[in-house]
């Protein structure tokens, strides 16, 4: 039987099987190898592992909660911050020449922006993709300066009483 005293020195141990320890405290960082894993939970439940290409942070059961007292920092070099839903895209954040650009990616799919107004979920703008993006304010909308109507065919502006 190895004792905790007994792995205190600073040489290299392999251990095979399972070791079950009561409590960490590392000085130092931990390596795991590609597509070695960090599993928490006993069906598995959270696993964190790289594999060649890939980081991933896999979570079988229920939600996935960053609590943290700071900000969270979503860093993506490639430039796009990809929405999935059981492996299917249905949407993205994109960084484009410095534009920042929310888009759907599902075919004629709507893009709303919405919130709660006396305890009640409403939709406040609605971009119809099946209609080239036409928006759709729920109630109306208020403008702090001028409204330009631009249009290479008909333009039309009906204001109702």
């Amino acid at each position: 039987m190895t004792r905790a005293r007994d792995l205190a020195d600073s040489a290299d141990k392999d251990i095979s099987g399972t070791l079950t320890v009561d409590n960490i405290v590392m000085s130092n960082d931990m390596t795991v190898a590609d597509d070695g894993k960090v599993i928490f939970g006993a069906g598995s439940d959270l696993q964190i592992y790289h594999d060649a290409t890939n980081s991933h942070i896999s979570n079988a059961t229920g939600d996935l909660t960053f609590d943290v007292a700071g900000d969270i920092k979503l860093d993506a070099d490639g430039g796009d911050i990809r929405l999935l839903d059981g492996g299917t895209q249905f949407g993205k954040f994109t960084r484009s020449s410095g534009d920042f650009i929310i888009s759907s990616s599902e075919n004629d799919k709507d893009i709303k922006f919405a919130g709660a107004d006396g305890g009640a979920d409403i939709t406040a703008l609605t971009l119809d993709m099946s209609d080239a993006g036409a928006a759709t304010f729920n109630a109306g909308a208020t403008f702090g300066g001028d409204l330009d109507i631009v249009s290479s065919t008909n333009a039309r502006l009906t204001i109702n009483d």
